[in-house]
Order: C-alpha cells, then structure tokens, then sequence
C-alpha cells in the first residue's frame, strides 16, 4: 500500500471510530423505553425516580474477512481493523470480546412536577457506560461513558414539547420493534469488535437504522381517541465529512404518526409511519467553460445541494403469547446503519469530482417475531437492507474497483429466560451475510479480464445475563 493510501486508510478509520461511537453508544438510550423507575425523593412538588440497568456478554464473531479491495472502506462489509493481525491465514475472521450487550449499562434520573391541570414538567438525564476496554489493546480506565438523553418535556391536554437531546423520530418505532421482540436482552450483531463503545447493533444495519440521538425541539399531540400520536420536530442537522457536504441551511425536519389498538391488554395492533427532510450542500471550485464549451482555465466557487428525504413504517401485532411485526423504509441520505453516517457508500463511489456525486437510495425491511411461554421466551428475525447503483458509481465495465456494496441481510435467533423479577439470561445469535455486485478483475495471467461475485458470512454468538430497575 502506497504512503498516499495508508494516510487514506489511516484517516478512515479514524472516521469509522465516530461512526461506531454513534451508532453503537445510542442504544443506550433504549432502556428508557421499558423503564421501571425507583422512586428516590419527593420536595416542594417535585418528584425524582431512577431508571437503569447493567449487564454482561460473552461475544464470540467468527467468519470471512471482507473481500479484497475494500482496505480503505472499513465500515463497507465487517471488519473495522486494517491490519492483517486481525485475520488468520485463511483469510477468516474470529474475535471475542466481554461487553455489554444490544443495551448497554444505563443510569437515569427523571424530575417530575405537576405545576397545574394543564402543564406537567419532565426532565431526564440519562448517562450510559460500556464494560468493555474501548479497545483491547489499551490498558486503563478507556471504556466508553456518555451522557445520552437530556432534555425538558412540557405537556398538558394540548400535548407535549420536548426540547434537548433524545431519539430522533425517523425509524424511531422500527427500532422499539427490533429492540422489544429481539435484542433487548441480548446483542445480535456486535457492530463491531475491535473499538467497542456502547450498545450492539441487534438489526441495526440489517432491515432497520439507528435514529440516532440528536438535539431537537418536537411537539407530540394529544392521542386523539386515545389511539393517534402525531409528533413533528426540528433536529440538529448532520453534515457528510468524507465527500465534503458540510453545508446545513437549515434544521433536519422529521415526523411520525403512531396509531395503538387496544393498548395495554392480552391483544394489541400497533401501526406507525416516519418520514424525515434534510437539505445538505457543498460548496467546490468548477471549471469555467466559455459559450462554445471550451475550458477557460479559470475557476469560480459554485453551491451545489442535494434535498435528503426518506419516509419507513411499520406495524406489530400481539396476539396473546405470540408477537409479530414488520417494519421498513426507503430513501436516501443513509448507509445501512443511519443517517449521513461517515460511510463514504452513502455517496456515489466511482471516480467523479464531489459536487457531481449522488446520494444513493437504501431501501430496507425488518421482519420480527416472538413467543412467550412462562418466564421463557424465543425470538427469530429476518432483515434486509439494500443500496441502489446510484449516478457517478463506477461504470459496469470497469476494470478492478473496490467491490460495490448492494445488501446486507441478518437472520438472528434468541432464547431468553426472566430468573427473577429484574435479571434475564439470554443467548443469541446473528447470521450476517454481504452481497456485493460483480465486477472485472485483471487477469493474471493475461488474456480477458475474469468476472468475480464477492461476498462475505459473518457469525454471532452471544450469551449474557441483564439486570434491570
């Protein structure tokens, strides 16, 4: 590898450290959805409780190493490490790391007051910490802690307005279906095991997207019948650092609608729909070209924008001890993990200057199940999620490209067990698989260039034990 492309290679996976520091860390957040708060203190009208968990997991991830050339691409296929010390001889991967799981460990405190019939405050600081070393290789005190939600919550009879930071509202309910009917106890797919920071992936990249925590201000209407919820909100918009979309003129606009059937008894139906807007622009140096069309050897700033949206929903069913549920979505302005991650494969990849590069359109499907028996319980899974070829991606013809990315599919298993009111024991595993479109590689031996159809199978198995409060 030349100088050029190890500082190319170095720079990525640096990026591909805030990538999983994002994607891994939120899934803290999480636990709030299934909280049984402690009540710690009440004073002057105010209310404080605790919410939390903590927990510990053997992963074991064993499988190919991604196809060849895709060293400069860590966060496209699995395997976020360069260096060859992270797979055998034959080219398989097969690492175990002790972590937290799809959850990690999570400590919250809410304060709440009723200031009068129509105003009601909430306030939630919520911090989360992974057991594991950031990396195996540091000695130290190194693992990942960071403060998650923060925010303020207004609501009354005329709804509710939240300001801070919490769950953005795209793909939001997709991921309460995988977390509630999958990976809430366990990890499914690891995300990653040479840098752990916080929560696993579970189908995160695999039929449904992180939604990522971000600043916003988001009103919630009242449940009209007791059944519609409409929320709408201005978030904090994310940039695209590896083509150069740094321009954001205005917030992220996200929405979802959730409607509930019977809430709360042995059968229930939950249907939801999502939807988000982003406008994201770069400004770049073009050649200015006379009438005829003839470059001047001049050159002038130009503002280039692309408009970002995407719409996902879904529905679950509990149908007494049986729970079932599908969710999706379609857009673009996302890899298979989130929105505008650091993943160069959001973009176009072929040889085109940035201005001229296309966000591609990622389509993805979850479909998850679950049944209860005692304290027992089982959970199966089957997600996709597919990239489309997309303008200014390498011509069908060339010769030797990296290996274009078109889906990621994870089957996963569960088996749980409730031992006590607040400890569940559960082991789980991920089947990920990568299908990559076929390309021209040069031919050794001379002649015609040879076809080839890369493709890498990626296992999982993990086994833990989680204490909640």
């Amino acid at each position: 590898m030349s100088n050029p492309d190890k500082r190319r290679a170095a720079k990525f996976s640096a990026v591909v450290t805030v990538v999983i520091v994002v994607i891994g860390a939120g899934v803290a957040g999480l636990a709030s959805t299934a909280r049984a708060e402690i009540k710690l203190a009440t004073a002057d009208g105010w209310e404080v409780t605790s919410d939390g968990r903590t927990n510990a997991f053997v992963s074991h991830v064993f499988g190919d190493n991604r196809p060849a050339g895709l060293e400069s691409l860590n966060w496209v296929g699995f395997n976020e490490a360069s260096s060859k010390g992270h797979f055998d001889a034959d080219n398989k991967l097969r690492r175990t790391r002790i972590r937290s799981g799809y959850v990690p460990t999570t400590l919250a405190f809410n304060f709440r007051s009723e200031v009068s019939r129509s105003l009601k405050l909430w306030g939630r600081v919520e911090l989360g910490i992974q057991i594991a070393n950031q990396k195996p290789t540091e000695i130290g005190d190194t693992t990942w802690m960071e403060p998650r939600a923060a925010f303020l919550d207004l609501s009354g009879p005329w709804g509710s307005v939240r300001g801070g930071r919490d769950l953005g509202l795209f793909g939001r309910s997709n991921l309460f279906l995988n977390y509630e009917l999958g990976h809430a106890y366990g990890v499914g797919f690891p995300c990653s095991y040479e840098v752990t920071f916080g929560g696993s992936c579970g189908h995160v990249g695999f039929g449904i997207i992180w939604p990522d925590f971000k600043a916003q201000l988001t009103y919630s209407t009242p449940k009209f019948a007791d059944r519609l919820q409409i929320s709408v909100g201005m978030f904090d918009p994310r940039s695209f650092p590896p083509s150069e979309w740094y321009w954001t003129p205005a917030p992220r606009l996200e929405s979802e609608a959730v409607l509930t059937l019977g809430e709360g008894g042995r059968f229930g139906l939950k249907v939801w729909v999502n939807a988000f807007y982003q406008r994201l622009g770069t400004t770049q140096s073009v050649d200015i070209r006379d009438a005829a069309g003839m470059d001047t050897g001049k050159d002038e700033l130009r503002n280039f924008a692309q408009d970002l949206s995407a719409v996902g929903g879904g529905v679950k069913a509990d149908l007494g001890p049986f729970k079932i549920g599908a969710a999706g979505h379609r857009g673009k302005g996302m890899d298979g993990f989130m929105l505008l991650s650091f993943n160069p494969v959001a973009l176009s990849l072929g040889p085109v200057p940035n201005q001229e590069k296309k966000f591609r359109t990622v389509t993805a499907f979850l479909v998850q199940a679950a049944y209860y028996l005692g304290a027992n319980w089982l959970s199966v899974g089957f997600g996709r999620t597919m990239l489309d070829l997309v303008e200014g991606d390498y011509p069908a013809g060339a010769i030797g490209p990296p290996p274009q990315l078109r889906e990621q599919t994870g089957v996963s298993l569960g088996v749980y067990r409730r031992i006590a009111q607040h400890v569940v024991v559960g082991i789980d595993y991920f089947r990920a698989s990568y299908g990559f479109d076929a390309r021209l590689v040069a031919n050794p031996s001379g002649g015609a260039p040879r076809a080839e159809e890369p493709s890498q199978v990626v296992h999982a198995i993990n086994g833990g034990l989680t204490l909640e409060w």
